[in-house]
C-alpha cells in the first residue's frame, strides 16, 4: 500500500510540473531591421542610383522587398538591393516613400523623403590652376528641398600625400583650406583635385564606387522602426582643380 501511495504522489508532482511549463512554440518577438541606403542623383554621369542594404537580427538578409516610389530595387544578393535608372526618374523637388517588406514577418518599414533639386557649383578664382596650392572658395546655386550640404575634395590622379577635405557646410559658398592641398609639413602637392558639393535630404551613406568619402558626422539612426539610416541627394557636377 505504501508503495502504491508513494507512487501516485510522484505522478501528482509530475503532473504538475509538466503542466507548468512554459510553452515551447515559435516566438512572436519580432525581428531587428537594419537598413542603410540612398536615392541618389548624380550629374556626372546622368543617372540616379538607389543602394540599400538589409540585415534582418544582424544577418544578411534577401528576402525583403524593396521599393522607392513605384519602382523595385533588384537584389544583387548579400543583403545588397541596388539599381541603376535614367536620371529623369526621381523627379527633383518630389516626395517619394521607401518602403521595405518582409512577408516572412509581416513587416513593412517605410521612410520618407524628398528629392533635392539639382544645381550648378563654381569656384573663384575661376581659374582652375591654383598655383601654389592656395585656398579656394567655392559657391554653388540653391538646391530646393535639401536640408544640408558638404563637400569632399578628393584626388583625381595617383599623386598622394595631400591632405584633402571633407566637411558638412550651411548656405551656399564655402571654402576649401590650402592644407587640402599640401602635406603635413605644408609642402603643396601637384596633381589633379576634384571637388564635390552634395546637396542631401535628410542624410546621405556610402555605396560602391563612390568617388569620395562622406563626413564623419552627417545624421544617422532616422529610420523609425528599424535601425539605420536613409537618405537622398544629387551631387553636382565636380569641379576639377590642377595644382602645377
Amino acid at each position: 500500500m505504501r508503495k502504491i501511495i508513494l507512487f501516485l504522489m510522484t505522478a501528482v508532482l509530475l503532473f504538475g510540473y509538466s503542466c507548468g511549463k512554459k510553452p515551447t512554440g515559435p516566438s512572436s518577438k519580432k525581428p531587428t531591421f537594419t537598413i542603410y541606403g540612398a536615392v541618389v542623383k548624380d550629374m556626372n554621369f546622368s543617372k540616379d542610383i538607389v543602394y540599400f542594404t538589409v540585415r534582418r537580427n544582424d544577418t544578411l538578409y534577401n528576402s525583403a522587398t524593396v521599393k522607392v516610389g513605384n519602382k523595385t530595387i533588384f537584389n544583387s544578393g548579400s543583403g545588397l538591393y541596388d539599381s541603376l535608372f535614367a536620371d529623369t526618374t526621381f523627379k527633383v523637388k518630389t516626395a517619394y516613400v521607401d518602403s521595405i517588406i518582409s512577408s516572412l514577418d509581416t513587416v513593412n518599414i517605410t521612410f520618407s523623403f524628398a528629392m533635392p533639386c539639382t544645381f550648378t557649383v563654381s569656384v573663384n578664382p575661376n581659374d582652375t590652376v591654383n598655383e601654389g596650392g592656395k585656398a579656394v572658395n567655392v559657391t554653388w546655386t540653391t538646391s530646393d528641398s535639401a536640408t544640408g550640404y558638404f563637400i569632399c575634395v578628393v584626388k583625381g590622379d595617383t599623386i598622394s600625400g595631400a591632405q584633402l577635405h571633407s566637411d558638412i557646410v550651411s548656405g551656399s559658398l564655402t571654402s576649401i583650406p590650402l592644407s587640402a592641398f599640401r602635406k603635413t609639413n605644408g609642402d603643396p602637392v601637384t596633381g589633379i583635385y576634384w571637388v564635390f558639393i552634395v546637396a542631401y535630404n535628410k542624410s546621405f551613406v556610402s555605396y560602391p564606387d563612390m568617388p569620395f568619402i562622406l563626413p564623419s558626422d552627417l545624421p544617422v539612426d532616422n529610420i523609425s522602426g528599424a535601425e539605420g539610416t536613409i537618405g537622398a541627394g544629387v551631387i553636382a557636377k565636380k569641379i576639377t582643380i590642377r595644382v602645377p
